[in-house]
């Protein structure tokens, strides 16, 4: 897994960080450089069309691929890497209605390590989610006895369980939560399942990882030949030892700047009754994804594998979680407030 993507993919793939805003990177000043050359960008698209090999949606491959071959002129003749970027994004969108699907630039060259020294340790990146508080913005106790946990995103690092602890620690004794999704891009696994194991008495079932089975193609080392079947991996919250809203009212607010582990936990909540979601629709990116090179400076998000919920027989992909409440966005929590009758 290349180092884009280490931070926020570790633990569950289904978490890749965004829609058009979620998956949107800042890029330095130095990458336009770089990155614009021809060279760089003629690799970035034929990398690209060899590793559409491996997406979980096979049956709109060949679209995808006759898109990009139609629009490879234009494409190129975008120097400036970020409109590069964005053009082949807008098309990926259109064609597959895919919102992980989707190419990032990077910040430095992956050829740089001489000049700029080894890409970070794990240790340095799990030092920046500590500062970061692991996803965890803000947990704190409203009038009326309601807890407040706004979550700017889900940690996939080990200690970040512990970060979902202190904060439920916070929040001990009260009536309600309200759990604030409306910004947080998604993320890892390790603080998505804590959290659901403190929302419920018994861990809660999730939904489902179906991935497609893809076999070495031994006519390219970067391509996969797949046989249209998928493995399945059942899912559920952690076992906490006492959870802390296991049978409270809960009020999850959401909107579009919810996106892919965010709208998981959205869902599953929904999905077990355990929860009235607030807001509106999200995102709408379910398939589970992981980060590939396209070359020096350009990584593509590729969905291999697809969500399915027991309960309902689908997701969210496309479509976004749909509220309980309807409203919009910045009034989600005072209509939580009201339904809780803090």
């Amino acid at each position: 897994m290349k180092r884009v993507m280490l931070a926020i993919m570790s633990g569950l793939l289904l978490s890749c960080q965004g829609p058009a805003a979620v998956m949107a990177q800042e890029a330095t000043a130095g990458v336009a450089t770089g990155a614009g050359a021809l060279i760089h960008r003629t690799r970035a698209l034929d990398t690209l069309d060899r590793r559409l090999a491996h997406y979980v949606m096979a049956d709109r491959t060949p679209a995808i691929r006759a898109r990009l071959a139609e629009r490879r002129p234009a494409y190129l003749a975008l120097t400036e890497p970020e409109a590069f970027r964005q053009a082949i994004n807008a098309d990926l969108l259109a064609v597959s209605g895919d919102r992980h699907l989707q190419v990032w630039l990077e910040s430095r060259s992956r050829d740089d390590v001489v000049a700029d020294g080894p890409p970070p340790t794990m240790e340095a990146m799990s030092a920046e989610e500590a500062r970061n508080g692991y996803g965890v913005r803000a947990a704190r106790m409203l009038d009326g006895g309601v807890g407040y946990l706004n979550l700017a995103s889900f940690s996939g690092h080990p200690d970040s369980a512990g970060a979902i602890d202190a904060a439920m620690a916070r929040l001990a004794g009260a009536r309600a939560l309200v759990l604030d999704l409306r910004e947080n891009l998604g993320g890892g696994e390790v603080a998505l399942r804590q959290l659901m194991g403190h929302l419920a008495p018994e861990p809660m079932r999730l939904e489902d990882l179906q991935f497609r089975r893809c076999a070495p193609d031994p006519a390219d080392p970067e391509g996969c030949v797949q046989d249209g079947s998928r493995d399945t991996i059942e899912r559920f919250a952690n076992k906490v030892a006492r959870p802390a809203f296991p049978d409270q009212p809960i009020y999850v607010l959401v909107g579009p700047g919810a996106f892919s582990a965010a709208e998981a936990v959205a869902y599953d909540l929904q999905a077990a009754r355990r929860a009235t979601v607030i807001g509106e629709p999200t995102g709408g990116g379910a398939n589970p994804s992981t980060g590939m090179d396209l070359g020096p400076w350009f990584t593509v998000i590729m969905p291999i594998g697809v969500a399915r919920h027991p309960v309902t027989g689908t997701n969210w992909e496309g479509v976004g979680v749909q509220p309980d409440v309807r409203i919009p966005a910045d009034r989600a929590l005072d209509e939580a407030l009201r339904l809780a009758g803090g």
